[in-house]
């Protein structure tokens, strides 16, 4: 910023804490290459104010603009591995949508396959959240889970790590993995620290949180989902589903475009949708799981709404709601508009004065309690810690060769 700019702000500052509480926060518009700078002023012990500096300013419409501090987060090497991504839509692009800090919430068959194809693709600071654990059930659609991980109860985090490390192709890989729910204080605070959000979960509790943010904290949420539809026998498939859409200023919210009843919110949190007397009880349907050759479709409908809202092909970006039905091999676009008094996205920008929607998540802390109490035999234990040094030893080494001279 300019000196003039530099004075202005700081003469502001005081007056502005004084008057509502807040610190000021400056942002300086660059109409040479349209980029953003950004700061906040406050005070320390005294009262003399200083300013600290943003790392990126995003700018949010049909595409998602970021204009970065260098200093604070410097840009991205790109490998000899990331010619062929890099190749696709440029190298200025691809060094830009690689240090995007993306945070992946649901590590199941689609939430894994997501994270795992980010990581492929270079990106250098992924997040992935899951207080789940592998089960038996898990390993028709858990792609590089194994019976081991299974057997041993292994939070989906961990095999996340295990395959993003493998399939990682950006120099330095700062990846994070949260045994957090979204619906928990923490696992909010997580999500809020990120630059997109992409949701691989179908409870309705965490997709309502992630959908407040998408409005109220200007954190834009790329959803979707499957679901699958069966013969009331059993004996055979209706139809399938999928869907995605991004969540921001500008789109319909997730209870607008039909994707979350609110009235499930409050019979999530009491874990009545996991209770099998309640639901026969209430006459409530369960469609088909979710399965490996299906959930493919899944994760390419999220990715492409990922590649259309960060790199905009054509100079176009997302395209709003999209439905594929399987029986007929039909994409449609959705034409649900925001009703009247959307609580949500009449929030736009609230922030902290949002409707807290976190809190303790029962399930999140059966599970961790399930984990804790699982255990491995003295030799499986020396097994997998060895097959772990020894495949971040080859990484290790793999990495230093792709490092450009």
């Amino acid at each position: 910023m300019s000196g003039p700019d530099f004075d202005a702000e700081h003469s502001f500052a005081n007056l502005v804490r004084e008057l509502t509480g807040f610190p000021l926060v400056g942002m300086t518009y660059s109409g040479g290459d349209g980029s953003w700078s950004a700061r906040h002023w406050d005070r320390g012990t005294g009262l003399e104010v200083s300013a600290t500096h943003c790392e990126n300013v995003r700018v949010i419409g049909d595409r998602l603009q970021i204009s970065w501090n260098d200093e604070l987060r410097p840009a991205e090497r790109a490998t000899v591995s990331q010619r062929r991504s890099v190749s696709c839509w440029g190298a200025q692009v691809h060094g830009d949508l690689v240090r995007r800090k993306v945070l992946v919430v649901g590590a199941g068959s689609v939430g894994l396959d997501v994270a795992v194809r980010l990581a492929a693709t270079g990106m250098a600071h992924v997040s992935v959240m899951d207080f789940d654990i592998v089960e038996f059930g898990n390993l028709d659609r858990l792609i590089g889970a194994t019976r081991r991980d299974a057997l041993t109860r292994r939070s989906k985090i961990e095999v996340a790590e295990r395959l993003m490390r493998s399939a990682a192709t950006a120099a330095e890989p700062e990846f994070a993995f949260y045994d957090l729910s979204v619906c928990e204080q923490g696992g909010l605070a997580v999500a809020l620290d990120h630059d997109l959000v992409i949701c691989c979960v179908d409870r309705p509790w965490a997709r309502v949180i992630l959908n407040q943010i998408a409005y109220a904290d200007l954190v834009p949420v790329i959803d979707g989902g499957i679901s699958v539809d069966v013969f009331d026998d059993g004996n055979g498939m209706r139809n399938a589903t999928w869907r995605s859409h991004v969540l921001r200023p500008g789109r319909p919210c997730l209870v607008c475009n039909r994707q979350v009843n609110v009235s499930d919110v409050s019979l999530d949190i009491q874990g009545l949708l996991d209770d099998p007397t309640y639901i026969a009880g209430a006459g409530r349907e369960r469609g088909g799981e979710n399965v490996a050759l299906l959930s493919v479709s899944a994760t390419a409908s999220l990715l492409a709404q990922f590649v259309s809202f960060n790199v905009a092909p054509g100079g176009i970006g997302e395209p709003g709601p999209l439905q594929y039905l399987l029986c007929t091999h039909t994409l449609e676009h959705l034409g649900h508009t925001t009703r009247d008094g959307c609580q949500y996205e009449n929030a736009e920008a609230a922030g902290d004065r949002r409707q807290d929607l976190s809190g303790e998540h029962p399930a999140a802390r059966a599970q961790r309690a399930i984990r804790a109490c699982a255990t491995e035999s003295r030799i499986d234990r020396w097994l997998s810690r060895l097959a772990e040094v020894t495949h971040r030893l080859v990484e290790d080494r793999t990495a230093r060769r792709n490092r450009p001279d």
